[in-house]
């Protein structure tokens, strides 16, 4: 019997794997997506899964900076976020002013030959070369409020291979550049706090996982804390929310947490 409940399990996986989603061993993405960018730009490179490695070894095993002009630009890794499901992130800055009028390629040493790196949100396996073109000036400003977001949907979903669970916030900031979210969660039952940058998608601010990975989870708790920061792609942050935003976790399907 407990035989047959294994090779279930495992029929189950591999359908839902075929008909629903596939989940890839490793990917590396590269923020911003854009082709041209200012001269103070900052980038925020994310390791999934089995690059996560390459992440936390930046600078390290992995050199990474940025080829044009007369000479490399090495980039510097000011902060790394660790999420909740197979996902790492490092923002990453420039260790000077990038030149006005060059086209700089992305280049990261000692890769192994299954890696490959796209840009956020424009996900392929072509292995071109990730590029990025100056423009004259630099973007002091920060986005721009016209509120306060708030919780306008909750979703889970139960997979063959395990669950997606997202709980997804208005957008009320606006800016000239792309914007990532410096998003902290916390546990208000355990207490326990994780900060990642994640992307706007489709005008939501998506909280949770997917079923292959995610920023963050909801298990051991039902209530959570969020905190919001806007960082547009010169690295300019609004301030916090004056008061954190309470949620609660979507409802548990079929007897399983999310």
């Amino acid at each position: 019997m407990k035989q047959w409940m294994i090779w279930s399990f495992l029929i189950s996986c591999l359908s839902t794997l075929s008909t629903q989603a596939e989940c890839a061993w490793s990917g590396l993405y590269i923020f911003p997506s854009t082709q041209e960018i200012k001269q103070n730009f900052i980038f925020v490179l994310e390791g999934y899964g089995g690059s996560q490695e390459v992440i936390s070894s930046l600078n390290d095993k992995h050199a990474i900076y940025l080829i044009g002009g007369n000479k490399p630009v090495k980039l510097i890794v000011k902060e790394v976020c660790v999420g909740r499901f197979e996902l790492t992130q490092a923002l990453l800055v420039p260790e000077r002013t990038l030149d006005a009028g060059v086209t700089y390629t992305l280049q990261i040493d000692d890769l192994d030959s299954y890696e490959s790196i796209s840009k956020f949100n424009q996900y392929g396996y072509d292995r071109a070369p990730i590029t990025y073109t100056v423009v004259q000036g630099q973007d002091t400003e920060k986005p721009i409020l016209s509120g306060k977001p708030q919780e306008v949907d909750k979703s889970f979903q139960l997979f063959g291979c395990g669950p997606s669970s997202w709980v997804e916030f208005s957008n009320p900031a606006t800016d000239r550049s792309e914007m990532l979210v410096k998003t902290t969660l916390i546990n208000r039952k355990t207490g326990h706090v994780v900060t990642y940058y994640i992307p706007i998608e489709d005008g939501r601010i998506r909280v949770g996982h997917g079923m292959c990975s995610g920023a963050f989870t909801f298990y051991d708790g039902t209530a959570f804390e969020v905190d919001f920061v806007f960082m547009d792609s010169s690295g300019n942050l609004t301030k916090g929310l004056e008061e954190k935003i309470v949620f609660t976790k979507p409802k548990v399907v079929s007897g399983r947490s999310s």
